[in-house]
């Protein structure tokens, strides 16, 4: 596999952004500690190709350092998360990239929290050819198809992240009630149907219930969840295979990898304790089939992936489970629960957030902060300097929730106590001199970059964020 240029896209680079991202993608679930090419001196020369990448210079040394970071499983992650900024084909990729890393979600009023990987986006040829072994038909022809980057569930849903949604609080509920947001009827029975609990995913939920699971997760945490269509699924489970089964051909390697019929015992087991895909996603075929988004409410939901009862033959790429009716036929109530499906053990899910969104759209906050700011050294410049030197930590709103921003225990700007506490010369200070918190150095002083009146318009711009 050799790199191949890119077409020209309009960016703002900045090679500066490169060591956070860097250092974000090491911390990632495809991260290899070992790489021969995580080396310094390696670094350095990825920082500069990139930037010419970006621009769409590429010179002999540039195909030369690419092609050497293609070699490893780092440089490919490092690689591919950058190429999902360049896909994108967006102002401030690099910005961007800097931010587009895995990272972990901690459901607010609750101990819980789950981890998510980043997908870069790109084009892949789903479905199955005519002749492939174990193809059915429910399986769709061959295309292809292009997927724009987002971050998916490193596990399949777990029972954890599932019952605080299930058994809400009265209070909760009525929060929830506003903003659309439906909680499901009790189970008939045990809602764990003797399969395992602690560790375990959540089973037996009709797609409907798992897709209103995403809106609270979405009112809980701020941030747009969902199902992942059915293109985003398969893309994401081949991570760039186009054989028969993610890792290959040979259906005798599944037992690494999925729990099916031939491993499974029967019943579910703990998530994560197979191999992962080249995606660093765990369970992707096999323990539960995982449903996916669908536009007509009408219509059945789809199952990818197969499950623990399934034949090996359901854990290609490609496979494809319609639900029917039979599904919930043990259900004694009448009419059955729209929220459970009492034969449906293999039925589960996981989750994916668009990175697009946060990426191509200019948040109102931000709008309204350069027009607050287009008189200390013009709004554009301001912006370009909030983007360059902060967006890393504080996100295009302000709100400190990037993943580097939680590492560094950021400020929310948009917060009205925080607002409160802001003062113009402190903050004139830190970004001038550098910031320590507890002997340790949170900010790098930016004075010999910036000038007086830059810093000023950086200190208006964060304190008019909404």
């Amino acid at each position: 596999m050799g790199w191949k240029s890119q077409k020209p896209v309009k960016t703002s680079v900045d090679p500066e952004v490169f060591p956070i991202a860097i250092r974000r993608i090491d911390k990632s679930p495809n991260s290899d500690d070992s790489d021969a090419h995580s080396t310094t001196w390696m670094n350095r020369r990825f920082h500069k190709h990139v930037g010419l990448l970006l621009e769409n210079r590429i010179t002999r040394s540039t195909k030369t350092i690419m092609n050497q970071y293609l070699s490893s499983s780092t440089g490919q992650a490092r690689l591919a998360t950058l190429a999902a900024a360049v896909a994108l084909g967006i102002t401030g990729a690099s910005a961007f990239a800097a931010e587009f890393a895995g990272y972990t979600e901690k459901i607010p009023g609750t101990t819980i929290s789950f981890d998510l990987v980043a997908i870069p986006g790109g084009s892949i040829k789903t479905g199955s050819p005519e002749g492939q072994a174990g193809r059915d038909a429910n399986d769709q022809a061959v295309k292809e198809v292009t997927v724009k980057p987002f971050w998916m569930g490193k596990y399949e849903v777990t029972w954890a992240e599932f019952l605080p949604w299930v058994f809400a609080e009265k209070d909760d509920v009525d929060k929830g009630k506003a903003q659309g947001v439906t909680h499901p009827t009790k189970p008939y029975g045990s809602v764990y149907r003797e399969r395992g609990e602690k560790g375990f995913p959540a089973l037996g939920m009709s797609q409907h219930a798992a897709a209103e699971f995403c809106k609270w997760l979405s009112f809980k945490t701020g941030k747009q969840y969902r199902l992942p269509t059915e293109a985003e699924w398969e893309y994401a489970c081949r991570a760039g295979a186009t054989t028969a089964y993610s890792w290959g051909d040979d259906a005798s390697q599944a037992k690494e990898y999925g729990w099916f019929e031939g491993n499974s015992k029967a019943t579910t087991q703990p998530v994560g304790k197979l191999k992962p895909n080249k995606f660093g996603l765990y369970d992707i075929v096999g323990n539960l089939g995982e449903w996916t988004f669908k536009d007509d409410k009408e219509a059945p939901g789809v199952l990818r992936g197969g499950g623990f009862p399934d034949p090996v033959e359901k854990l290609r790429a490609a496979s494809r489970q319609i639900e029917t009716p039979e599904w919930n036929e043990l259900d004694p109530q009448s009419p059955p629960s729209i929220w459970w499906l009492s034969a449906a053990d293999f039925a589960g899910f996981r989750i994916v957030r668009s990175a697009e969104a946060d990426a191509a759209a200019a948040p109102a906050a931000a709008t309204a902060a350069a027009a607050t700011t287009a008189s200390a050294g013009g709004g554009d410049k301001v912006l370009a300097n909030y983007t360059k030197y902060c967006r890393g930590c504080h996100g295009a709103d302000g709100k400190g929730q990037t993943p580097l921003g939680k590492k560094m225990k950021s400020r929310d700007y948009t917060d009205p106590k925080v607002k409160e506490t802001l003062k113009d010369d402190a903050m004139f200070k830190a970004i001038k001199e550098g910031l320590h918190v507890d002997g340790k150095e949170v900010m790098l002083p930016f004075a010999e970059k910036l000038s007086d009146n830059e810093i000023k318009g950086l200190v208006d711009y964060m304190k008019a964020f909404k």
